[in-house]
């Protein structure tokens, strides 16, 4: 019997930090899989079956179907409704998918819209906002804004949901779009019951150089780690930055004004008045330390927030519900934070 070393093995700084069942699953996997150069458009079409190795089965809602709302500046863009066995109006769940802003789609989170519609009994309408590089950053929180304006404005008719009755969410991107959207809904004075999100975005790292520059201890102590590294994070950054115009140009100056502050959450103006936020982290995350340095600056500013970090997993491990302790109870917890608000 022949054999090699692994060619993609876990970093030996990360690895007394992973829960043992978590290697095995990498090992058995991903470890093996040879090295190749990024291309964008193999990784998208594989993106929404990258952790299929460890996702789980999930409940079938009544009824799903894809249908369109308006996005940013009108321009039609898709969404996935999951509905209830239950009799409506229902409360509504919208989920923002992750990908780093350049990937993903309505099958990315699938398996979590499907188990979150069925364990809280809620309407579940998950956004497919438009990419970096193709539009310019920040489209995706422009795109999934004004989705969430629809949904508030027109639902009960189109949805058949309570409008009074709505959380939000995503993972990775898709969390900072949801704990962005949750400033933009306030000042529009669409009232928000809860944000749920896991391993969100939340600083620019374009800033740093290395991931030493960075001021969290999470991007040092993760370099290396499996699923998302900082090299991996740098080649997203460089994605959504290159989708602006060249440097100097008018268009590039007027689209850093639409860019704002959402390329660093830390930096919203305010933090006062926001929706009851549930922020989860992964331990073995680069970044964990920025996503629960967010959740300090919402209690600072007076709101109610739960805060928990799962030990021993990487970034994107609520994908992987077959094999994993913690990706089952995120599922399950976000289920549960969203049940009890929006029912009550």
């Amino acid at each position: 019997m022949t054999g090699h070393e692994a060619l993609n093995p876990i970093h030996p700084a990360v690895l007394p930090h992973l829960d043992p069942v978590f290697i095995q699953l990498y090992n058995e996997h991903v470890a093996n899989t040879p090295n190749k150069p990024i291309d964008l458009s193999i990784l998208r079409s594989k993106y929404s079956v990258l952790y299929s190795y460890g996702t789980g089965p999930a409940p079938e809602p009544a009824r799903i179907y894809d249908t369109t709302v308006p996005g940013h500046q009108g321009d039609p863009i898709a969404v996935r409704v999951y509905e209830p066995a239950s009799p409506g109006p229902w409360p509504v769940h919208i989920d923002f998918h992750g990908g780093g802003w350049g990937l993903g789609d309505l099958d990315t989170e699938a398996h979590i819209c499907k188990h979150l519609c069925v364990k809280a009994n809620v309407c579940v309408i998950d956004v497919d906002y438009r990419l970096v590089p193709e539009h310019a950053f920040p489209i995706g929180i422009q795109d999934s804004f004004a989705a969430l304006q629809h949904i508030h404005a027109t639902g009960a008719g189109k949805f058949n949901i309570d409008a009074s009755r709505i959380s939000l969410g995503g993972v990775s991107a898709g969390g900072n779009i949801a704990l962005i959207c949750a400033h933009l809904a306030r000042d529009a004075s669409i009232p928000l019951k809860l944000v749920a999100v896991g391993t969100p975005v939340i600083d620019d790292i374009a800033r740093y150089a290395t991931a030493g520059e960075s001021p969290f201890a999470s991007m040092q102590e993760m370099e290396h780690a499996p699923t998302l590294n900082w090299a991996r994070l740098k080649w997203f950054d460089t994605l959504k930055w290159g989708s602006l115009a060249a440097e100097g140009t008018e268009e590039r100056e007027r689209q850093i004004r639409e860019v704002k502050w959402y390329a660093n959450a830390l930096q919203a103006p305010s933090f006062e008045g926001l929706a009851k936020t549930v922020i989860y982290t992964a331990g073995c995350d680069p970044l964990r330390d920025e996503g629960e340095a967010y959740a300090r600056k919402l209690v600072e500013g007076g709101n109610e927030v739960v805060q928990m970090r799962f030990r021993g997993v990487p970034h994107p491990f609520m994908h992987m519900d077959k094999d994993l302790w913690q990706a089952k109870e995120f599922i399950d917890m976000t289920a549960q934070h969203i049940k009890n608000t929006l029912h009550g």
